[in-house]
């Protein structure tokens, strides 16, 4: 809970400095863009196995970094993590220092040994020659192979590229001109014939200079690196705990940006038990239905019931609810103007069902081991239809003790049900699915509205939403009928 409070209140501080226009967000988001990601790279700057392009990609952040740094600087709240102390904790030794400091000892070694763009090791000059010799090497053998490969396609027609040997069939129409020819070898394995390079001596010493030019070099480069390693290795612990940190930060940065651009909301949370959620909206749903209509509702402590007939509604209600609390449990804005609350420690939704197979479980039993699942402080425990998977009697009566019980709950109970006998219970907020005229049976969630304890019957007597959404069904011209002649009825009442 204390973690999800103080995730949101960073979001929410940052969101304040944006507005501000102490901090371009857009600008922002565009640099970090360019970071490389280092989570591949940490595991070897810790082991002391930095490679070549590791040092690009290290180097590279630092120096990309700084840039975004800049961007934040007029940023003064928690968010300023260039100047910060980091501390990190490695065989039980804790280190301590600043991550400006560790960058400037970072790029210290690497004035030494790296260039300045990272891309490549600084060589010193008698490196530079061997290099030069590896080169002029190359260049010679290439000429060499040229001629040679000439060579083989003159007698043969087969074109080769050293050093791979050529697979061809063995009904190759220049197989036994290929078997004549001195200057290549001829292997047939299974129904494949694999030719290979016959090199002249002369070839073969210089690429065997050329090799060991190479292998000497490669050890030069072996040891460098290690030096190098060796000289980074103490800068490993306050680097990677910032990075930690700048991957945080990162994150609530591009959270930020699908808020602003998705005009989504931060919760705000309060001590008291209670939910009040303004213009919410279930995407999912939106996108299917023209005539969309936002959840608007303000639930209480304790036990909270939604009243109303089937298709009216009400399970959109709880989903809605429901996805809310989950975006926000994850840390994530949410598709509302407005949302305040206590923190959702735990949410738990139960949809009506005709039980589960693999568990050997009743729609019924399923309901009931729903309720068996350990209930936390500060929990959102949300069901449709309660106790609709028995008897209507049995229904009943199992409502009325659980929406009793739940009503001293530190908490929200919050249930859907179509038992008129409920709706008596002591210290229940009671809703009702608003009746909303002109609108087809397309229309979610509808609109809820609080129902005063006076006011139950009236309310009952004046719902006439299910009579209107069965007119919507293809029902027969006599049914139509009979269900007009009761609205009418219900309106002169």
């Amino acid at each position: 809970q204390n973690s999800g409070i103080i995730h949101f209140k960073y979001l929410k501080n940052l969101q304040e400095q944006v507005t501000e226009k102490n901090l371009d967000l857009e600008a922002v988001v565009a640099q970090i863009s360019k970071l490389p990601a280092l989570d591949e790279v940490l595991p070897f700057f810790k082991t002391r196995e930095l490679e070549q392009y590791h040092l690009f990609d290290l180097g590279s952040f630092i120096s990309e970094n700084e840039k975004l740094t800049k961007l934040e600087e007029n940023n003064n709240g928690p968010f300023k993590l260039a100047s910060d102390n980091v501390s990190h904790s490695q065989n039980g030794t804790a280190q301590n220092g600043t991550y400006s400091a560790c960058c400037a000892g970072i790029f210290d070694v690497f004035a030494r040994f790296v260039e300045s763009d990272f891309s490549n090791l600084k060589l010193l000059p008698d490196e530079q020659n061997l290099q030069k010799k590896i080169a002029a090497a190359e260049a010679e053998i290439a000429v060499e192979l040229d001629r040679f490969e000439a060579k083989i396609y003159k007698l043969t027609g087969l074109k080769m590229i050293y050093p791979y040997p050529k697979e061809i069939e063995p009904d190759a129409a220049n197989l036994v001109k290929i078997r004549e020819c001195s200057l290549v070898s001829v292997t047939d394995k299974q129904n494949i014939c694999f030719i290979d390079y016959k090199l002249p001596s002369e070839i073969l010493e210089k690429v065997a200079v050329k090799e060991k030019l190479e292998d000497s070099f490669a050890g030069i480069m072996k040891e460098k690196l290690a030096r190098i390693n060796q000289k980074l290795e103490p800068f490993f612990s306050i680097f990677a705990a910032y990075y930690e940190k700048r991957k945080d930060q990162v994150y609530r940065y591009a959270l930020l940006l699908i808020k602003n651009r998705h005009e989504l909301t931060l919760p705000e949370f309060q001590d008291t038990f209670g939910c009040r959620i303004e213009k919410a909206l279930l995407p999912c749903v939106k996108q299917q239905v023209a005539d969309y209509v936002p959840l608007d509702i303000a639930l209480g402590r304790g036990s909270n019931l939604l009243f109303g007939a089937n298709m009216t509604g009400k399970t959109t209600v709880l989903k809605t609810l429901y996805f809310h609390l989950t975006l926000i449990r994850a840390g994530l804005p949410v598709p509302a103007q407005s949302i305040r609350l206590h923190f959702p420690e735990q949410a738990d939704l139960h949809l009506k069902t005709s039980g589960d197979l693999r568990r050997n479980l009743s729609g019924f039993a399923e309901e009931i081991q729903f309720f068996c699942n350990n209930q936390r402080p500060y929990a959102y425990i949300l069901s449709d239809e309660l106790f609709q998977s028995t008897d209507p009697v049995s229904g009943v009566e199992l409502s009325k003790i659980f929406l009793a019980e739940h009503a001293e709950m530190d908490g929200i109970f919050f249930c859907t049900s179509h038992y008129p006998d409920v709706l008596h219970i002591k210290d229940l907020m009671l809703f009702r699915m608003k009746d909303t005229n002109g609108n087809k049976k397309s229309s979610v969630p509808y609109a809820v509205e609080k129902i005063c304890a006076d006011r139950i019957e009236e309310a009952l007597a004046q719902s006439r939403r299910p009579l209107e959404i069965a007119l919507e069904f293809p029902l027969s011209d006599s049914i139509k009928e009979k269900i007009r002649i009761n609205l009418l009825k219900n309106v002169t009442k």
